[in-house]
């Protein structure tokens, strides 16, 4: 798979804030079915002690799973996950597929991705919001 389609094609997936890879998008770049990928990423989550979803999102997570569309319109899962458990998931493949994928990351990286805290996004999340509602009850005054 040609990884400036997979680029061109999709939006950054993130967790926490911070860039993330889901397990359709390690499918597409690996030549693998999702559905083998998938499990690949379950045994290696029960193997460390990580399959439990209520436990990992009391802490900032490494992994999420979720429900992406699929050509038909049919709800699918896909697990996202940090790059630690992307690494650690590619140790068990071939090296060319694993070198896909640290292309990927260091693509992901060099976008200018800017981290910041939760707090400095709530705030922001906060203000955007104040701006929607002045614009808002603005319109409403108007159509008055």
């Amino acid at each position: 798979m040609n990884i400036e389609q997979i680029a061109a094609g999709t939006t950054l997936t993130t967790i926490s804030g911070l860039p993330a890879m889901s397990s359709q998008e390690i499918a597409q770049i690996t030549g693998r079915q999702h559905k083998n990928v998938l499990r690949d990423i379950r045994k290696m989550l029960d193997q460390m002690g990580m399959m439990d979803i209520g436990s990992n999102l009391r802490r900032s997570p490494k992994w999420v799973q979720t429900l992406f569309p699929d050509a038909r319109g049919r709800k699918r899962p896909t697990i996202i996950m940090d790059k630690e458990l992307t690494f650690t998931l590619l140790a068990g493949y071939s090296y060319v597929l694993s070198n896909l994928i640290v292309k990927r990351w260091l693509e992901l990286e060099g976008r200018g991705f800017l981290r910041v805290s939760v707090q400095e996004a709530v705030a922001h999340l906060v203000e955007r919001e104040k701006d929607v509602r002045r614009v808002a009850l603005r319109e409403l005054r108007r159509l008055r």
